[in-house]
């Protein structure tokens, strides 16, 4: 796409919540360079004249949510400005978007006819927090504020002092965490584009594309297959019942403390039929095997299998009778072996890769010394770069998005799956491996801690302990050690993502996918019953002019 050469600017949509009016009733914007104070913040009360503003100069405008905000930008692009969306970098009167195929927005261009184009991106992508936790991360002076969001507002609303105030405070917090950002060159579309690009700085690109080749497609995929997330479990020992006192540990940066010095893979893999065991040069592995397995007495379950109608893919398996083809590293395979009695039927060939070790090094001491050093902005974004980096190697490469239609019969902007669109993988195998390792370093530290553990996810265990273990690395700061977090009371572990802990300061620690943090925070144990039904959850729901958010509640599961 030609380049723009354009100001960076945050913009921010107040908008009704009704659904029979649903428009926007207030804008702010500020341009990141120079937001400072309040007179630094423009402040509209309708569209038209936000469309009117932006469309005089060449920008990029951020919206912190641009899923949300585009709605309402898309709306008014086909309902009042009848402007055509295209495939393509936009001729005048023009758009095009970036949205992947689980609806995410990342970008929506568009040419106004007047030789100037105007940029919108989502700085949700570069500060994945909320707005809030953006002005505590970086120690701003802007506090988020509140207001009536159901309040009767109607055209041509003029903004009480509050809602001026709530809005300023909005774009400032946002306008001042990019400028940080983009003072120590962040400047791609996401904090993991720019993760990627400084290391192959620091590495320097030549070297990159060497040790990192673009593999053929049908390679990655085989690759990818081996590709999991982190592990998440509730011990059955203590599943659904509540628990005695215990304490909670995170690791210190446990993706990162993988990449310092494990072994990793680099080059052209090659292919061994069979049994694919290592070689000197090449002692890494991803393989495809066909097993049966039961789980060891007094182990933790760490098998998943997926895309199997046998199996829950969220659950981890303690007996596997019927024979199942999986594909994984050698990491995870040795530690199958060890929490498993395995009968391995066969072994279905697997890639070989060389290794290499400290390839991560300069970067991770960079920003490491950073996060040690930093307060505020920078400390937040040392660690973004630190935990951004992995997952970018294993960016899918197929990109098939969707695409925005008008839809005269529901009179709203819809999407649609587009043409299939592929670009070329980094190097799935580097996440690949990372994330086997990490799975591995968790694991290995709940069964060393068997008799105690209750629940771990990811770079997380819960302990029935009142003491540090003896066996477990505990130290608030070292790379890849555990940190003690806090001590709690009691606790409910009932499953995956479900739990919550009494803290010994009172405080209540409550995590439910998909529970607003605002209900979990006023939850205690005894509020903790399945089937209980609680309101504030709010989902979009797409209508003429764009979108309200509706309370659906939220209903805690049955365990």
């Amino acid at each position: 796409m030609p380049r723009l050469k354009r100001s960076n600017w945050v913009a921010d949509f107040e908008t009704t919540t009704d659904a029979n009016d649903c428009r926007v009733w207030a804008w702010g914007l500020a341009d990141v360079e120079r937001a400072r104070s309040s007179w630094d913040v423009e402040i509209g009360n309708d569209m038209a004249s936000f469309i009117a503003r932006i469309r005089k100069m060449p920008a990029i405008i951020y919206f912190h949510n641009l899923k949300f905000d585009g709605y309402f930008l898309l709306d008014y692009f086909y309902r009042v400005l009848k402007l055509t969306h295209v495939d393509r970098w936009p001729g005048a009167n023009e758009f095009s978007t970036v949205i992947d195929h689980m609806g995410k927005f990342y970008m929506i261009t568009v040419n106004w006819g007047n030789n100037k184009k105007t940029e919108f991106r989502d700085s949700y992508k570069k500060l994945p927090f909320k707005v809030s936790r953006i002005a505590e991360a970086f120690k701003l002076d802007e506090v988020k504020g509140s207001i009536d969001y159901h309040a009767h507002r109607p055209i041509g609303h003029q903004l009480t002092r509050n809602e001026r105030e709530y809005l300023v405070a909005d774009v400032l917090i946002v306008a001042q965490a990019l400028k940080m950002e983009f003072d120590t060159g962040m400047t791609k579309l996401t904090v993991g584009a720019d993760s990627l690009d400084d290391f192959k700085t620091l590495l320097s690109k030549e070297i990159f594309a060497k040790k990192f080749p673009v593999l053929p497609k049908n390679m990655d995929d085989e690759i990818r297959k081996a590709y999991r997330g982190g592990w998440t479990y509730a011990d059955s020992r203590f599943q659904g019942v509540e628990t005695r006192s215990g304490r909670t540990y995170d690791v210190n940066s446990l993706y990162p403390s993988v990449m310092y010095d494990r072994v990793l893979p680099y080059g052209t893999p090659v292919w061994r039929d069979g049994y694919p065991e290592p070689e000197e040069d090449y002692p890494l592995v991803i393989l495809s095997i066909t097993f049966t397995a039961k789980l060891k007495k007094d182990h933790v379950p760490c098998i998943q299998i997926k895309g199997s109608g046998q199996f829950l893919a969220t659950e981890y398996q303690t007996n596997i009778t019927e024979p199942v083809t999986i594909s994984c590293t050698n990491v995870d395979l040795a530690l199958w072996e060890d929490h498993y009695d395995m009968d391995i039927i066969s072994y279905n060939g697997g890639w070989l890769f060389k290794g290499i070790s400290g390839i991560f090094c300069e970067y991770i001491d960079k920003w490491m010394a950073i996060k040690s050093t930093s307060t505020g902005g920078m400390r937040e974004l040392a660690k973004l770069h630190l935990n951004s980096l992995y997952g970018k190697f294993a960016t899918n490469p197929d990109v098939t998005g969707k695409v925005p239609y008008f839809d005269d019969e529901t009179d709203t902007v819809k999407l649609e799956l587009g043409l299939t669109e592929t670009r070329d993988p980094i190097y799935t195998a580097m996440g690949v491996f990372i994330t086997a390792y990490a799975r591995d370093m968790t694991i290995r530290a709940a069964q060393d801690n068997y008799a105690t553990f209750a629940y771990a996810d990811t770079d997380s265990l819960h302990l029935l302990t009142d003491e540090d273990p003896d066996n477990l690395w505990v130290d608030a700061q070292a790379l890849g050690a555990w940190k003690f977090e806090y001590a709690f009371s009691r606790a409910l572990f009932v499953g995956a993502k479900r739990y919550i802990e009494h803290k010994v300061n009172g405080d209540y620690e409550c995590h439910v996918a998909g529970l607003p943090v605002e209900i979990g925070e006023a939850l205690t144990i005894e509020d903790f019953v399945p089937g209980r039904r609680f309101e504030g959850k709010l989902n979009p729901r797409r209508v003429p002019g764009g979108i309200v958010l509706e309370d659906v509640g939220f209903t805690l599961p049955v365990w």
